[in-house]
Protein backbone atom coordinates (compact mmCIF):
# COMPACT_ATOMS: atom_id res chain seq x y z
CA UNK A 1 0.00 0.00 0.00
CA UNK A 2 1.58 3.42 -1.02
CA UNK A 3 0.47 7.08 0.40
CA UNK A 4 1.61 10.12 -0.97
CA UNK A 5 4.93 11.62 0.09
CA UNK A 6 5.36 15.10 1.25
CA UNK A 7 7.56 16.02 -2.17
CA UNK A 8 6.04 16.20 -5.70
CA UNK A 9 2.94 13.76 -4.79
CA UNK A 10 5.53 10.78 -4.74
CA UNK A 11 3.67 7.45 -3.44
CA UNK A 12 5.80 6.17 -0.82
CA UNK A 13 4.98 2.50 0.41
CA UNK A 14 3.71 2.39 4.03
CA UNK A 15 3.63 -0.86 5.96
CA UNK A 16 1.16 0.65 8.44
CA UNK A 17 -1.10 1.64 5.99
CA UNK A 18 -0.69 -1.82 4.04
CA UNK A 19 -1.52 -3.55 6.88
CA UNK A 20 -4.49 -1.89 8.33
CA UNK A 21 -5.93 -2.09 4.66
CA UNK A 22 -5.31 -5.73 4.46
CA UNK A 23 -6.87 -6.46 7.81
CA UNK A 24 -10.18 -4.35 6.51
CA UNK A 25 -10.79 -7.31 3.74
CA UNK A 26 -12.91 -9.56 4.85
CA UNK A 27 -12.65 -11.84 1.79
CA UNK A 28 -16.42 -12.73 1.22
CA UNK A 29 -16.98 -9.82 -0.97
CA UNK A 30 -17.18 -10.82 -4.87
CA UNK A 31 -13.84 -9.60 -6.01
CA UNK A 32 -12.05 -10.92 -3.31
CA UNK A 33 -13.86 -14.86 -3.71
CA UNK A 34 -12.50 -14.34 -7.55
CA UNK A 35 -8.86 -13.40 -6.66
CA UNK A 36 -9.14 -16.64 -4.28
CA UNK A 37 -9.86 -18.48 -6.77
CA UNK A 38 -7.47 -17.71 -9.64
CA UNK A 39 -5.20 -17.93 -6.89
CA UNK A 40 -5.73 -21.68 -6.37
CA UNK A 41 -6.25 -22.14 -10.02
CA UNK A 42 -2.60 -20.94 -10.84
CA UNK A 43 -1.52 -23.13 -7.41
CA UNK A 44 -2.82 -26.19 -8.71
CA UNK A 45 -1.25 -25.31 -12.09
CA UNK A 46 2.03 -24.90 -10.70
CA UNK A 47 2.13 -27.99 -8.46
CA UNK A 48 0.57 -30.05 -10.90
CA UNK A 49 2.31 -33.39 -11.98
CA UNK A 50 4.27 -32.78 -14.79
CA UNK A 51 3.60 -36.58 -16.26
CA UNK A 52 0.44 -35.79 -15.62
CA UNK A 53 -0.85 -32.41 -15.92
CA UNK A 54 -4.14 -30.94 -15.68
CA UNK A 55 -6.67 -31.79 -18.37
CA UNK A 56 -7.52 -28.31 -20.27
CA UNK A 57 -11.35 -29.08 -19.91
CA UNK A 58 -11.25 -29.38 -16.21
CA UNK A 59 -9.62 -25.92 -16.54
CA UNK A 60 -12.22 -24.55 -18.68
CA UNK A 61 -15.09 -26.19 -16.55
CA UNK A 62 -13.86 -24.55 -13.52
CA UNK A 63 -14.00 -20.97 -15.18
CA UNK A 64 -17.34 -21.86 -16.29
CA UNK A 65 -18.32 -22.36 -12.73
CA UNK A 66 -16.62 -19.09 -11.60
CA UNK A 67 -18.73 -17.71 -14.38
CA UNK A 68 -22.05 -18.91 -13.08
CA UNK A 69 -21.83 -17.70 -9.98
CA UNK A 70 -21.03 -14.24 -10.88
CA UNK A 71 -23.83 -14.19 -12.96
CA UNK A 72 -25.81 -15.58 -10.44
CA UNK A 73 -24.90 -12.95 -7.87
CA UNK A 74 -25.19 -10.42 -10.23
CA UNK A 75 -28.88 -11.42 -11.30
CA UNK A 76 -29.91 -11.80 -7.84
CA UNK A 77 -28.46 -7.98 -7.71
CA UNK A 78 -30.80 -6.89 -10.58
CA UNK A 79 -33.70 -8.82 -9.45
CA UNK A 80 -34.00 -7.37 -5.49
CA UNK A 81 -33.25 -4.17 -6.97
CA UNK A 82 -36.45 -4.40 -9.20
CA UNK A 83 -38.50 -5.93 -6.87
CA UNK A 84 -37.63 -2.91 -4.65
CA UNK A 85 -38.78 -0.40 -6.96
CA UNK A 86 -41.60 -2.40 -7.89
CA UNK A 87 -42.76 -2.02 -4.72
CA UNK A 88 -42.40 1.56 -4.76
CA UNK A 89 -44.58 2.12 -7.53
CA UNK A 90 -46.76 -0.22 -5.73
CA UNK A 91 -46.85 2.18 -3.08
CA UNK A 92 -47.49 5.72 -4.80
CA UNK A 93 -50.72 3.78 -6.70
CA UNK A 94 -51.69 2.88 -3.40
CA UNK A 95 -51.17 6.32 -1.81
CA UNK A 96 -53.70 7.81 -4.52
CA UNK A 97 -56.68 5.90 -2.38
CA UNK A 98 -56.67 7.78 0.25
CA UNK A 99 -60.50 9.22 0.65
CA UNK A 100 -61.64 6.20 -1.24
CA UNK A 101 -63.14 3.30 0.73
CA UNK A 102 -62.45 -0.85 0.86
CA UNK A 103 -65.13 -3.07 1.67
CA UNK A 104 -63.32 -5.06 4.79
CA UNK A 105 -64.26 -8.32 6.61
CA UNK A 106 -65.64 -7.00 10.22
CA UNK A 107 -68.78 -6.18 11.76
CA UNK A 108 -68.02 -3.13 14.11
CA UNK A 109 -68.98 -0.18 12.34
CA UNK A 110 -67.48 3.03 13.57
CA UNK A 111 -70.38 5.75 12.75
CA UNK A 112 -69.54 9.35 12.47
CA UNK A 113 -73.32 10.70 13.51
CA UNK A 114 -73.97 11.60 9.65
CA UNK A 115 -72.32 9.43 6.89
CA UNK A 116 -74.50 6.60 6.12
CA UNK A 117 -72.38 3.09 6.07
CA UNK A 118 -71.54 1.00 3.33
CA UNK A 119 -71.92 -2.90 3.80
CA UNK A 120 -71.38 -6.01 2.79
CA UNK A 121 -72.81 -9.76 3.25
CA UNK A 122 -70.66 -12.23 1.77
CA UNK A 123 -72.42 -15.90 1.64
CA UNK A 124 -70.89 -19.24 0.99
CA UNK A 125 -74.72 -20.43 -0.22
CA UNK A 126 -77.61 -18.85 -1.15
CA UNK A 127 -79.66 -17.82 1.77
CA UNK A 128 -83.42 -16.74 2.60
CA UNK A 129 -85.14 -14.47 4.56
CA UNK A 130 -81.80 -13.04 6.06
CA UNK A 131 -81.81 -10.43 8.32
CA UNK A 132 -79.52 -7.73 9.41
CA UNK A 133 -79.38 -6.46 12.89
CA UNK A 134 -77.25 -3.54 14.44
CA UNK A 135 -76.60 -2.94 17.86
CA UNK A 136 -74.56 -0.52 19.77
CA UNK A 137 -71.68 -1.00 22.25
CA UNK A 138 -74.00 -2.17 25.27
CA UNK A 139 -75.75 -4.98 23.10
CA UNK A 140 -78.73 -2.97 22.74
CA UNK A 141 -80.83 -3.61 19.00
CA UNK A 142 -80.96 -0.49 17.41
CA UNK A 143 -82.86 -1.90 14.01
CA UNK A 144 -82.94 -4.66 12.22
CA UNK A 145 -83.57 -4.97 8.14
CA UNK A 146 -84.86 -7.50 5.96
CA UNK A 147 -82.49 -8.68 2.97
CA UNK A 148 -84.97 -10.71 1.61
CA UNK A 149 -83.20 -13.43 -0.41
CA UNK A 150 -79.54 -13.30 -1.52
CA UNK A 151 -77.22 -15.57 -3.77
CA UNK A 152 -73.88 -16.92 -2.92
CA UNK A 153 -71.16 -14.17 -3.43
CA UNK A 154 -71.59 -10.00 -2.29
CA UNK A 155 -74.50 -8.59 -1.39
CA UNK A 156 -73.91 -4.72 -0.51
CA UNK A 157 -76.73 -2.40 1.19
CA UNK A 158 -76.31 0.54 3.39
CA UNK A 159 -77.73 2.09 6.88
CA UNK A 160 -78.18 5.49 6.90
CA UNK A 161 -77.57 5.61 10.79
CA UNK A 162 -80.82 5.91 11.74
CA UNK A 163 -83.01 3.71 14.80
CA UNK A 164 -86.04 1.40 14.16
CA UNK A 165 -88.41 4.53 14.97
CA UNK A 166 -86.52 6.73 12.17
CA UNK A 167 -84.54 9.20 14.73
CA UNK A 168 -80.98 9.20 14.00
CA UNK A 169 -78.32 7.81 16.64
CA UNK A 170 -75.21 9.48 17.80
CA UNK A 171 -71.92 8.56 16.70
CA UNK A 172 -70.11 6.25 18.54
CA UNK A 173 -69.43 1.96 17.78
CA UNK A 174 -71.79 -0.09 16.54
CA UNK A 175 -71.86 -3.80 15.38
CA UNK A 176 -73.82 -5.77 12.83
CA UNK A 177 -74.68 -9.26 12.29
CA UNK A 178 -76.48 -10.95 9.43
CA UNK A 179 -78.39 -14.26 9.15
CA UNK A 180 -80.36 -16.62 6.91
CA UNK A 181 -81.51 -20.04 6.11
CA UNK A 182 -79.63 -22.27 3.69
CA UNK A 183 -81.48 -24.95 1.92
CA UNK A 184 -81.01 -27.07 4.14
CA UNK A 185 -83.43 -25.30 6.40
CA UNK A 186 -80.56 -24.56 9.43
CA UNK A 187 -79.52 -21.15 10.22
CA UNK A 188 -76.12 -19.59 8.35
CA UNK A 189 -74.51 -16.54 8.59
CA UNK A 190 -72.49 -14.95 5.98
CA UNK A 191 -69.13 -12.77 6.35
CA UNK A 192 -70.34 -9.07 7.34
CA UNK A 193 -68.16 -6.31 5.65
CA UNK A 194 -67.81 -3.22 6.60
CA UNK A 195 -66.83 -0.13 4.72
CA UNK A 196 -64.40 2.66 5.49
CA UNK A 197 -62.17 5.42 3.69
CA UNK A 198 -58.66 5.19 4.03
CA UNK A 199 -56.82 7.72 5.77
CA UNK A 200 -53.32 6.74 5.28
CA UNK A 201 -50.80 4.59 3.47
CA UNK A 202 -47.69 3.15 5.17
CA UNK A 203 -45.48 0.54 4.33
CA UNK A 204 -45.07 -2.94 5.94
CA UNK A 205 -42.24 -4.79 6.88
CA UNK A 206 -42.39 -6.93 3.54
CA UNK A 207 -42.58 -3.91 1.55
CA UNK A 208 -46.28 -4.17 1.61
CA UNK A 209 -48.60 -1.43 1.77
CA UNK A 210 -50.59 -0.85 4.54
CA UNK A 211 -53.70 1.29 4.48
CA UNK A 212 -55.07 2.68 7.89
CA UNK A 213 -59.04 3.41 7.58
CA UNK A 214 -60.46 5.93 8.86
CA UNK A 215 -62.67 3.77 11.56
CA UNK A 216 -59.09 3.02 12.81
CA UNK A 217 -58.65 -0.43 11.38
CA UNK A 218 -55.40 -0.89 9.92
CA UNK A 219 -55.87 -3.56 6.93
CA UNK A 220 -52.96 -5.14 4.60
CA UNK A 221 -53.94 -3.60 1.04
CA UNK A 222 -53.91 -7.20 -0.71
CA UNK A 223 -56.76 -8.12 1.92
CA UNK A 224 -59.24 -6.13 0.09
CA UNK A 225 -62.41 -7.67 -1.53
CA UNK A 226 -64.02 -4.81 -2.93
CA UNK A 227 -63.70 -1.04 -3.39
CA UNK A 228 -66.98 1.04 -3.61
CA UNK A 229 -65.80 4.55 -4.40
Amino acid sequence: MTTTGPMSNIPVYDPNVAATAASSSTGTSETDQTQNFLKLLIAQIKNQDPMAPMDASTMTAQMSQLNMVTSMSNMNTSMTAMLNQMQSVNFMNQAALIGHSPVVAGNGIAFDGASEVILGANSANPLTSVMATITDASGNVINSTSLGNIVAGMKNFAWDGVDADGNRVAAGSYSISISGTNAAGATESPTVYVASPVAAVSKGTNGDSLLTLVDGRQINASTVQQWIS
